[in-house]
């Protein structure tokens, strides 16, 4: 009788034990448990979701309190198609409504409501507490700023070349 296995693990795939790949998947992995959990607090405190508040965000510290369609697009992981069905919604939700550009027709941006600032002003209240209990709590202050320096690298595109369109 053999004393091998009957069931051997499977081998690596070339290269898959790469501290790399490990680093990214870990990247990944920890982007999906703290997204899930600050989407999870943001719907239970207030009943909008992370990619809501997102929005909401990006557009309050935009400059003059604008963002069109395309530049919305660019900044969120979502397409044109993706962010004009959201618009879609958080307008026939009163948190933001859209304006024609005064100095193109063409272009519409979107503009927090008064009711789109009341929701915001709130959840940032309830999100700055999860951000504390999911990530403040968790990371040493210390390492703060190296991982705010690697997320800023990684956040553009390599080469520098930023593109906008």
């Amino acid at each position: 009788m053999s004393s091998e296995p009957l069931i051997t693990a499977p081998s690596p795939v070339c290269g898959s034990d790469d501290p790399r790949i490990r680093t990214f998947g870990l990247l990944l992995e920890a982007h999906q448990q703290v997204t899930r959990a600050l989407d999870a607090e943001l719907q239970r405190t207030d009943g909008i979701t992370l990619q809501t508040f997102e929005v909401l965000l990006r557009i309050s510290r935009s400059p003059e309190g604008r963002l069109t369609m395309s530049e919305l697009a660019g900044e969120v992981a979502l397409s044109t198609g993706g962010v004009t069905r959201l618009a879609d919604r958080l307008a026939e939700d009163g948190l933001v409504e859209r304006r024609a550009c005064p100095t193109d027709r063409r272009r519409v941006h979107l503009v927090l409501t008064d009711a789109g600032r009341e929701v915001l002003a709130r959840a940032m209240e309830h999100h700055l507490v999860a951000l504390d209990e999911h990530l403040g709590s968790r990371i040493d202050p210390a390492d703060l700023p190296a991982l705010e320096r690697a997320l800023d690298t990684l956040r553009h595109p390599a080469g520098g070349v930023v593109d906008r369109t």
